[in-house]
């Protein structure tokens, strides 16, 4: 008697058609959600990780439907039974991920670390700074203005580039402590007393990083540069990008003529331009030759329009924890997202995509060509200072090559002396995660960080006879 194939029941032929008609229907997702991010981003460039996901979408939808109508029942279900049990193996690991492989919160690893940490929110610091009897404010960042286009002011608009001066500010704890910070006469991270004309040998325009996130005064990249004998501003802000930065520049640069101008650029800068080159205030720096404010001589119209500022935005900021606790629920609903997009595995392959820098690439170019040409005005000289990102460039990641190869083949096309950070200081050091906060990669340098990175411009300066 012949062996007649048994006929798979209906469930199992029906599982099958569900897997093979959900595989569809998540490959058509696949496709239209990159043409989504890119009809929504068009001021990037057509990104080749969406151009992939397109490709694979198109691919698996022409395999599916062909599966669904063509396949033999029992290759079918066999098959599905493969796909589902794929799918529910790393749908579970990313689920694990997501909810249970969760890094250790600053506090635990302080302790670990034997660093004593302050467990204070910001508002908390601040307000016991207050009760002291000091001129405490809240530390305010210019990016804040973007979309409102400067601040209202007696005599019309004006976008202020730094804080409230002659007051006392903290920065945020990323090191277990919050450094407390007095702020100089033009609302900046300095000493008081530097601002003279002709008398500045250093300044140095850039972010946060510039500012000296994590780190006390003294210890911040123009606080060793300082010493022992030169003049040395700072003027950057948490936040900054090359229009806010070019800004900066004219405000404060321009009035004092420093000898060297030292452009610290940061990865993220890229991403701030952005949403910076959408103000029309900043687009004036960069359209008109002789557009400013003049800053430098309105603080006390400054102060005032941040005081105001700050009254409105105070009680906001001491909701901050009600704030934050709103972000971590929301956290939790955007978990599911991440877990459907596969977030963590994609990050763990580095299977994930970074926005290319080449839409913004023409402004970029243009934004340091006129700033290179302003300090050459005065007879001055521009430096231009990389800063490395430690979870991309140092431990390598190639889309992070893309900007970097493209920031200095930009700054060299423009005849820019470079200082690179990366191959000065983090490349050849045994163990550069040391040189961040409490060693987690996505915070800002430490004070040994700091130091090394201004030791390496000194040294470049003093090669070139400064």
């Amino acid at each position: 008697m012949e062996n007649v194939p048994k006929e798979l029941p209906r469930i199992a032929v029906k599982f099958a058609n569900t897997v093979f008609a959900f595989g569809i229907s998540f490959s058509v997702i696949l496709i239209i959600y990159p043409i989504y991010k890119i009809y929504s981003s068009p001021e990037f460039a057509l990104p080749a990780f969406y151009i992939i996901s397109m490709i694979c979408g198109v691919l698996f939808v022409v395999l599916f439907s062909i599966g669904l109508k063509r396949l033999s029942n029992n290759l079918r279900v066999n098959l599905s039974i493969l796909f589902f049990t794929i799918g529910i193996l790393v749908y579970g690991f990313e689920t694990y991920l997501e909810f249970f492989n969760k890094t250790p919160q600053p506090e635990i690893i302080a302790k670990k670390m034997g660093v004593p940490y302050d467990t204070r929110t910001y508002m908390e610091v601040l307000d016991d700074l207050k009760d002291s009897g000091a001129n405490v404010f809240p530390n305010i960042y210019p990016k804040a203005f973007l979309k409102s286009n400067g601040l209202k002011a007696k005599k019309g608009r004006i976008y202020p580039l730094g804080t409230i001066s002659n007051s006392i500010t903290a920065h945020n704890n990323e090191a277990g402590y919050f450094p407390v910070i007095e702020i100089d006469e033009h609302g900046f991270n300095n000493p008081k007393g530097l601002y003279v004309e002709n008398k500045v040998d250093i300044l140095l325009i850039g972010d946060s990083f510039t500012e000296g996130k994590s780190v006390h005064s003294n210890e911040t990249i123009s606080a060793v540069l300082r010493q022992p004998d030169l003049n040395v501003i700072n003027v950057g802000k948490g936040g900054n990008g090359p229009m806010l930065e070019l800004a900066a520049l004219k405000e404060y640069a321009e009035p004092l003529k420093p000898k060297i101008v030292l452009w610290i650029y940061f990865v993220n800068d890229l991403a701030n331009l952005v949403n910076e080159i959408e103000s029309p205030f900043l687009k004036r720096y960069l359209d008109e030759d002789d557009y400013s404010q003049n800053l430098i001589s309105r603080q006390e119209e400054i102060d005032d329009v941040l005081k105001n500022y700050v009254q409105v935005e105070w009680e906001k900021e001491k909701n901050e924890e009600k704030k934050k606790k709103k972000k971590k629920k929301r956290f939790k609903k955007n978990r599911i997202t991440n877990i459907i997009k596969l977030n963590k595995i994609r990050r763990m392959i580095n299977l994930t995509h970074t926005p290319p820098p080449f839409g913004t690439a023409p402004i970029f170019k243009d934004v340091l060509k006129k700033s290179k040409q302003m300090v050459s005005e005065w007879d001055g000289k521009m430096y231009f200072v990389y800063l490395p990102r430690f979870e991309r460039e140092i431990i390598g990641v190639k889309e992070e090559n893309i900007h970097r190869n493209f920031v200095m083949q930009t700054v060299t096309e423009l005849n820019i002396p470079i200082i690179d950070i990366y191959k000065e200081v983090f490349e050849p050091h045994p163990d550069p995660l040391s040189l961040f906060a409490l060693r987690l990669r996505y915070r800002h340098y430490n004070a040994e960080g700091y130091k090394l990175v201004a030791e390496a411009i000194r040294k470049k300066l003093e090669a070139d006879g400064y």
